[in-house]
């Protein structure tokens, strides 16, 4: 899961400013209707054996793609056949676990390199025409004489993923589909590279320039300009081609296409009214709390921003923290991290400038990538090891199974949290109190984040005909009314809109969950830690308002749970 943060001290100190100029009415909250209770899953259910491989050993082999398809019109005809039971159901297994993203972290790691940048391309367009393959495969089967037999090896929950998934793609989109995943590779590249400009008889990037000065600033909006129209040109391509994708399969809108394929079991009008009341009843508050915490809040910010990027210091920290009171497992997942050298913090100039965590499906392991030029402390470790142990507890992924984002963050922002008795050994005795307040900040600022680009990008897909000067002025009305400050250029370094649109939304809605978790830590925090084991527990396929009230957490859809997280925070 890829965690966004901007860089940029200058931007980072305004939003506090801003912040505390935003100190409106709050709204009524809405009455909790949570039903009954779900059954989390046990500890033994996500028993996984892991490969004890370094990534350095990892064959990146491309799959036989031709003896795939073969495999697929062999299934396809023993269909039609009588008496195959076993054999029909033994290659269709065969051909689930199809999967592979070992070209695609290689082309992160280095995204001058041309061959993984075209293994990355081939193998992308090639699942996608595979996806449509075993619809086509899934759909004959159930419609033979073995459909009982397939229906009882699959379950019902295997159909109906089916049902669901069939919706979303088709061969009538497949070359839509190819110019997406081209597009996206560009604006990748084009993200890792240099943006420059002249500044007193020199070439110029922005980490090059005294943000204090009028010349410094001149020189940024001058880069951000040129950033701003190649990203974002890319950004209108894809805007048109997603909307012709979704009318193509038969939506109304992109948006809607966009909640289906991410899974969610909320709607883009849920999530509209939610980011109605962050506006009204947290915003309010997180202006108070800012005002009350204003120095602390600079100093950790400062702190922050000078870190030395030394990430592989943090790891001994981790351990140890983790030992003292958090399950056994998650101590055993950061070994095999380690062990198997399963991260890269390195930071070089072609590194893609992200931070995430993926699953090799090859090996049942997990991956940790962090760009250090761009996440320099502890608690971006601290939070993608929070997806890295709900992938340790992950099965091996097949075709149609799926992970959830909204519970996901709520795995790595709550464990950012919950590490907060040892801040002193991560930042330092003299920087733990002040990084303490940060996290709440930070938190806060996801969930404000996340509803305004959420609102930002059902804006843009509802108004397809908007410039590119009209989508940046658009942007910035909408990060002001929640932030009070303006992001006019710089939206186009948050690739996750461009390359999972509509994710950001999840910040916001597991950044409250994370929240709760905080609050129950503060008056007992072992029914904190509890709650937080229950929610890792949750690993694919399974809903994300189930597995909230599963652990014991509230609906941030029909609770309260927004205002009294603002009144929390006003204590602080």
């Amino acid at each position: 899961m890829k965690k966004e943060k901007f860089s940029l001290s200058r931007l980072m100190l305004a939003l506090l400013a801003a912040f505390s100029l935003l100190l409106s009415g709050c709204g009524a909250p809405s009455a909790p209707t949570d039903s009954a209770t779900p059954t989390p899953p046990s500890l033994e259910a996500n028993s996984v054996e892991h490969q004890q491989v370094a990534f350095a050993d990892m064959a990146c082999v491309r799959p036989d793609l031709e003896a795939l398809d073969q495999k697929i019109a062999d299934c396809q005809a023993m269909a039609a056949e009588e008496g195959k039971e076993s054999e029909l159901l033994a290659m269709y297994d065969e051909i689930l676990d199809a999967m592979d993203t070992l070209a695609t972290i290689h082309y992160n790691l280095d995204t001058t390199d041309t061959y993984y940048e075209e293994e990355m391309t081939m193998l992308d367009n090639y699942y996608t025409r595979l996806d449509n393959k075993m619809n086509e495969l899934t759909e004959t089967i159930l419609a033979s004489g073995y459909q009982d037999v397939a229906k009882a090896a699959w379950g019902d929950a295997f159909i109906e993923r089916y049902e669901f998934n069939s919706k979303l793609n088709s061969p009538e989109i497949e070359a839509l589909s190819e110019q997406e995943n081209d597009l996206v590779t560009q604006y990748t590249k084009l993200l890792a590279s240099d943006y420059t400009t002249e500044l007193n008889g020199q070439t110029v990037t922005v980490e090059d320039l005294d943000l204090n000065t009028d010349e410094g600033i001149q020189a940024y909006t001058e880069i951000y300009e040129k950033k701003n129209a190649e990203l974002g040109g890319i950004y209108l391509q894809l805007r048109d081609l997603r909307i012709q994708i979704a009318l193509t399969l038969g939506y109304d809108s992109y948006t809607d296409y966009a909640y289906d394929v991410l899974g969610r079991d909320y709607t883009p009008e849920d999530a509209r009214n939610f980011s109605e009341k962050v506006r009204t009843e947290l915003l309010p508050a997180f202006g108070q709390m800012i005002n009350a915490n204003y120095n602390e809040l600079v100093s950790a910010l400062t702190s922050m921003q000078s870190g030395d990027g030394d990430l592989e210091a943090v790891l001994p920290i981790l351990k140890t923290s983790l030992q003292k009171e958090f399950p056994s497992k998650m101590s055993e997942a950061l070994d095999y991290m380690q062990n198997n050298k399963l991260y890269d913090f390195s930071n070089e100039p072609s590194k893609m400038h992200a931070g995430y965590t993926t699953y090799i499906n090859d090996y049942s392991a997990p991956f940790m990538f962090i760009n250090s030029n761009d996440y320099r402390n502890a608690d971006t470790v601290i939070h993608e090891f929070g997806h890295y142990y709900n992938f340790y507890l992950m099965p091996t992924i097949s075709w149609n199974d799926s992970n959830n984002l909204d519970a996901a963050e709520i795995h790595s922002q709550a464990l950012e949290l919950l590490m907060q008795p040892y801040y002193d050994q991560f930042f330092g005795a003299d920087q733990a109190e002040g990084q303490k307040i940060y996290s709440i900040y930070n938190m806060l600022s996801s969930i404000l984040q996340g509803c305004a680009e959420d609102e930002f990008q059902q804006a843009v897909f509802a108004n397809p005909d908007l410039t590119l000067e009209e989508v940046n002025q658009l942007h910035s009305d909408i990060f002001y009314s929640y932030t009070g400050n303006e992001l006019y250029y710089e939206w186009v370094e948050i690739h996750h809109h461009f390359e999972t649109p509509f994710y950001y939304i999840s910040y916001a809605t597991s950044a409250i969950s994370a929240l709760e978790i905080w609050a129950q830590s503060v008056d007992d925090r072992a029914k904190a830690l509890s709650t937080y084991n229950q929610i890792t527990q949750y690993t694919v396929n399974f809903k994300y308002r189930d597995a909230l009230v599963g652990s014991g957490l509230k609906d941030p859809f029909t609770s309260d749970c927004v205002s009294e997280i603002a009144e929390k925070v006003k204590g602080l």
